[in-house]
């Protein structure tokens, strides 16, 4: 008979208990999910039951999230799932989990990352943030994402868009747009439409990912052995520890979902490196920048490490952001106005332009 192993060593019999996965109810979310619970199910040939739940921050969508409370907001239905034995495992995008978790559960897994760019929609034929026109109205609710796309172009004026994937596609590419353009998660696009194309990947030296961004999170009870043994082949160990050094950085920066920060931290190709050993070949890339909402101001930081040297990294950091005045920025960042700008009004004769459709990545 087939037997399970938990981390610590202790064998425990094949249980055949069902996984109950809770989500949110979102198309993207869905998806997210459904590949999570079929991986699960082929993996230990057991049944995968749905939870499905409506979160606090997808009810309310005409407001900015800093107002209703943050991210906390898509999660915590999602806890109170868990610790209430309503489901084994919450499905989360590792970016809207905040760094600490509620008492009782733990971070099972995290599969393999997306693709970690932001993608320009437009129904334009701009296929760079550069190129849109003077005072074009760009939809978004991200402070990180105002603030790059001001320093690429600073005559752009910021409209909240809030809502989910297709929403937000809807309002720049429907016959009416409300918008001119919009930046969304390649993750996501790729993740919902599949190969459809439907805008350009931003590369990351212009505007950096959000933190954890296109990765998921497999989050469970802290207590659930035969769960967390389930979910352990489903992590991807390059996957965790670029997300979890982004998140120990935003942490040490004390940021939260209001904050105009963004960090990538990525292995470097082991032929890039100048290694002696194979064992100092492992690298990690850190890259981090936290811009003032108007974009006129920086902190940048770009440096690369073995991986058991990434904990040190983090620290040294988050020193020379605050050195080159990301406390300044962040402390300026939440009191100042994010938007600029309200939608465009279907009445006003705006018209639509035509549609551009590439592909945004490969």
């Amino acid at each position: 008979m087939r037997r399970e192993y938990q981390p610590d060593g202790i064998r425990l019999r094949r249980s055949r208990k069902p996984i109950v996965i809770a989500s949110r109810r979102s198309a993207l979310a869905r998806v997210q999910a459904e590949a999570v619970g079929r991986a699960l199910g082929q993996r230990h040939g057991v049944e995968v039951r749905y939870h499905w739940v409506q979160s606090e921050g997808d009810r309310v969508t005409d407001r900015p999230l800093a107002s209703l409370g943050g991210k906390g907001l898509f999660t915590r239905a999602l806890d109170r799932a868990l610790l209430n034995n309503e489901a084994d495992i919450a499905v989360h995008s590792l970016k809207d989990v905040p760094t600490s978790l509620p008492a009782g559960l733990r971070l099972a897994a995290t599969p393999k990352r997306g693709p970690v760019e932001d993608v320009l929609i437009t129904a334009g034929r701009q296929d760079e943030v550069a190129a849109l026109p003077n005072g074009a109205v760009l939809g978004t609710s991200s402070a990180r994402r105002a603030a790059q796309l001001r320093r690429l172009n600073p005559s752009l004026r910021i409209a909240l868009l809030r809502g989910n994937l297709d929403t937000r596609l809807a309002a720049v590419l429907d016959a009416t747009p409300t918008h001119h353009a919009t930046l969304l998660a390649a993750a996501g696009l790729q993740r919902l439409k599949g190969r459809e194309p439907v805008g350009v990947a931003i590369p990351v030296e212009q505007v950096l990912p959000a933190v954890a961004q296109g990765a998921l999170a497999l989050v469970c009870r802290g207590d659930d052995h035969v769960t967390l043994t389930r979910c352990l082949p489903l992590n991807c160990p390059a996957t965790n520890t670029a997300a979890t050094a982004e998140r120990q950085l935003a942490q040490a920066l004390g940021c939260d979902c209001h904050s105009p920060i963004a960090a990538l931290v990525e292995p470097v190709d082991p032929a890039l490196t100048k290694a002696e050993r194979n064992a100092d070949s492992h690298y990690f890339r850190l890259r981090a920048r936290v811009v003032s909402i108007d974009g006129k101001r920086c902190a940048e930081f770009d440096e690369q490490c073995k991986t058991r040297e990434l904990r040190r990294l983090i620290g040294r950091a988050a020193e020379a952001l605050k050195s080159h005045g990301a406390d300044a920025i962040l402390a300026d960042a939440r009191q100042a106005e994010l938007f600029d700008a309200e939608p465009l009004s279907a009445s006003s004769g705006t018209k639509a332009p035509t549609v551009r459709r590439v592909s945004y990545a490969e």
